[in-house]
């Protein structure tokens, strides 16, 4: 046991009000494993600068001609009003040319991968982009949202338990200092801040804080931020694909690898249990093949939830960072009547995931519910983003970021 919870702390260093709604494409079923990579980093934060990448596989395995499309957005995922060549150095809309095909896997694909910047296209400013994937006759595969940051400003971000009464066991306070040295100059009328504030660098998970609490002649102070804490993620682990693993009970051998997950269960009423995670995120690995890209293979696996006070009626999926946290139908379960369980099992390539069972709110769609239950004491990291927007601008810039754990939270 010791070992197990050894191998996950690893993991997790490694990775290391309102809601923004990021449109979310539904991703062909055939494309799996979309990884964005900046210089140091796999989420989807960018120094302005640096260098990054995207990859996909294409289970179809047909060597598809695949065109990548780079769009600017505002802190609301609205298009900006730049033009491309407002924010491009160069074109885009041009086709992918690194590609390569799975070797010595059950599960073909072809596996390719784009970096930014490259002799063809570059990036001229900061804010939100996103990177999309179209076919020769222009549909539209997948988008993959991004943001690329200035840090002009430094950001101190403190978390501790809710000082409300009512939410003293499931929130989490955040409280953002911005030190702007002559803040008259940085607030005032002629210049908009929005002030955006992310958990588990998931956008579905985030607020717009439109002013500061406290203005003072060299701090801006936003207080009092409530974020409901959730509960660490579950895990899977079949880096082994032909053996049992970490929550893999048993494995079998029909056109594909097939991995079966022990038995989940609702924790809503449930004790907190610390359990460390890497929230939400997934790392592709395998003890034995050399490149992980084309040698890593796909299995089937295997999801189970019990549950007792659930609408049967309602649908349920699974998300993670290896669909964007989004309901996608591609991720749905299904209800078995004879266990009395929600099951469904999907391709996943060989490695280390997160996951959590989800469902909407039938008053608000854009609203995710959970089977966790809500921890104070839960593990967060929460991404703070300061945009600016003066009067003569044409689009909101970021001009402060940074990032903290809740790992060490105040009670």
């Amino acid at each position: 046991m010791l070992k197990t919870t050894n191998y996950i702390f690893l993991l997790f260093f490694f990775l290391f009000s309102t809601r923004v709604h990021c449109q979310n494409l539904d991703i062909h079923k055939n494309i799996k494993t979309i990884i964005f990579k900046s210089s140091n980093n796999t989420d989807s934060f960018v120094n302005y600068g640096d260098s990054f990448e995207l990859s996909f596989d294409d289970l179809s395995s047909d060597e598809k001609n695949y065109y990548y499309q780079i769009n600017h957005f505002d802190y609301k995922w609205n298009s900006s009003k730049l033009l491309k060549s407002d924010f491009l150095k160069g074109f885009d809309d041009l086709r992918i040319k690194e590609y390569r095909n799975s070797f010595n896997t059950l599960q073909s694909f072809t596996h390719y991968k784009i970096k930014i910047p490259n002799k063809d296209v570059s990036l001229k400013v900061s804010g939100n982009y996103s990177i999309s994937m179209h076919l020769s006759n222009g549909k539209k595969i997948f988008e993959k949202k991004f943001s690329v940051t200035e840090n002009v400003l430094p950001i101190q971000i403190s978390i501790s338990k809710s000082n409300i009464i009512s939410n003293i066991e499931t929130d989490q306070k955040i409280k953002v200092i911005i030190n702007c040295g002559n803040c008259s100059e940085l607030y005032n009328n002629s210049s908009k801040l929005k002030l955006i504030i992310i958990q588990n660098n998931n956008w579905i998970n985030s607020k717009i804080i439109e002013k500061p609490k406290y203005v003072l002649s060299n701090k801006l102070i936003y207080d009092d931020i409530y974020f409901k804490a959730g509960n660490e993620y579950l895990y899977f682990d079949n880096s082994n694909i032909n053996s049992t693993n970490l929550r893999v009970y048993k494995t079998t051998l029909t056109d594909l690898y097939n991995n079966f997950l022990v038995m989940d269960e609702e924790r809503k009423n449930a004790f907190y249990e610390y359990s460390p995670d890497i929230n939400g995120e997934f790392v592709v690995n395998s003890n034995s093949n050399f490149d992980t890209d084309l040698e890593n293979d796909y299995a089937r696996i295997f999801f189970n939830l019990k549950t007792d006070s659930y609408d049967f009626n309602n649908s349920i999926y699974l998300i993670g960072r290896f669909n964007d946290f989004s309901i996608n139908e591609n991720y749905k379960l299904k209800y078995d009547q004879k266990t009395k369980s929600y099951k469904g099992s999907f391709l996943f390539k060989q490695g280390f995931y997160n996951y959590k069972y989800a469902f909407n709110n039938n008053l608000n769609q854009k609203e995710h519910q959970y089977f966790e239950g809500n921890y104070w004491q839960t593990e967060n990291t929460y991404r703070v983003l300061l945009f600016q927007k003066k009067t003569n601008d044409k689009y909101f810039k970021i001009i402060g970021t940074n990032v903290v754990s809740s790992v060490n939270i105040k009670n």
